[in-house]
Formats: structure tokens, sequence, C-alpha cells
């Protein structure tokens, strides 16, 4: 029996895989909420107080998906373009066995993506602007003063492409690691950012786009 052409086998192996991605996203079950797990707790205090880069190991942090480096199940290689212009390249996992957790506004639901379908990620910035930093003008007072400083903040939401182009956008709560030479570095898709004191809006850094090829 002749062997098949690989030219012409390798569309039909990309349409079933498109067709598999949007059977998958369309028969994962809406959330009514939060994932009930302790990385979502992890997760949504630094989506409110941290940059979008974090430290290779802090205590409270879910152990990453590349803590076996002989085991790296789920990472996918790509290019991650932060705001301020960095490129960072290699592989890159989310937490493993976890899909990517959009909630969509309009329909006050999430909607959980497998991470093996998604081609790219987008942030798209609602808002940001610089907030004024008030404190209560003495303890036990209920009266507040504005103390002069300012700090960073902004909103984001995120456009996912999948691999059959189809997309959905909305507000997302996530970890990315990407193992790097010098070990893992775990990034934050942020639905929220809050800089620190006197930092300015440049500073705050967060994941602006994700192509895996």
């Amino acid at each position: 029996m002749p062997m098949p052409n690989p030219e012409r086998a390798f569309p039909v192996l990309f349409a079933a895989q498109a067709l598999c991605a949007a059977a998958l996203l369309a028969l994962a079950p809406p959330a009514s909420g939060p994932a009930g797990d302790d990385l979502l707790d992890w997760l949504l205090t630094k989506s409110t107080t941290s940059p979008a880069t974090q430290t290779t190991d802090p205590a409270s942090r879910p152990a990453s998906p590349f803590a076996d480096k002989a085991d790296d199940r789920g990472a996918r290689r790509a290019v991650m373009l932060l705001s301020n212009g960095e490129r960072i390249g290699g592989k890159i996992a989310t937490t493993r066995d976890k899909p990517i957790r959009v909630w969509i506004e309009a329909d006050k639901e999430y909607r959980d993506i497998p991470y093996n379908l998604i081609k790219s990620v987008e942030a798209q910035v609602l808002w940001e602007r610089d907030e004024a930093e008030w404190a209560f003008k003495e303890s036990g007072s209920d009266i507040k003063i504005y103390s002069g400083k300012t700090y960073p903040c902004r909103e984001l939401i995120y456009k996912v492409t999948l691999v059959n182009d189809q997309s959905i956008t909305g507000g997302v709560v996530a970890p990315l690691y990407v193992l790097t030479s010098d070990g893992d570095r775990v990034f934050i898709l942020h639905k929220r950012q809050k800089g620190e004191v006197d930092q300015k809006l440049n500073q705050l850094v967060y994941v602006k786009s994700v192509r895996f090829e």
C-alpha cells in the first residue's frame, strides 16, 4: 500500500485539531465562580498587589511545574512579550492539569480553555492611572488624609486565540512559568494590578502577549 503524502496529510490533521479545539471549548462547562483551590487565593492576591514577574521561590508560592527538571509535561515553546519591551523565549507552562479560566463579563460566567489549545494571548488595557494614596489621620479615626503620594494601577482583559483561530476575550488571573537557563520565572496574567507608592505606570510591567509555536 502506498504511503500517504505528508504534504497532503498535514492540512487534514490540522483541521482535525481545529475541530477538536472548537468541540472542547463548546463542551467545557462554565463555572459559577472562581476555582476552589489554594492556587486561586494566591493568584488573586498577586493580581492586585504585585508586578508581572515574581521571585523564584517565595514560601507561599505554589510549586512550579518545572520543579522536576526531568518532567516538563504541558510545557510549550513560546515567545512572551512584556510591556517594557522585553522578549522571553523558551518553554512556558501554566499550573499542571489546569485550564486557563476566562471571565466573560457579558455572560457573568467563567469559561475554561485547555492550555494546549491556545495559539496566542494578547493583553488589552481597559484603563490605567495613578491613584492618590490615602491613610487614616490617626489610629481609630475614620478620617483619611492624602499623603501627597500616588501609586499606579490598571485593569486588563485578555484575548485568547485558539489553534483554530476562534477567540474569547475576558478577565484572566493565571500564572505562566518560563523555564530559563537560570531557573524558572513566573509571570502573572493579571486582571488588576496595583503598584508601589511612587512607582510609575511604565514601571508596573505586565505580560503584553504570548505566542505559542
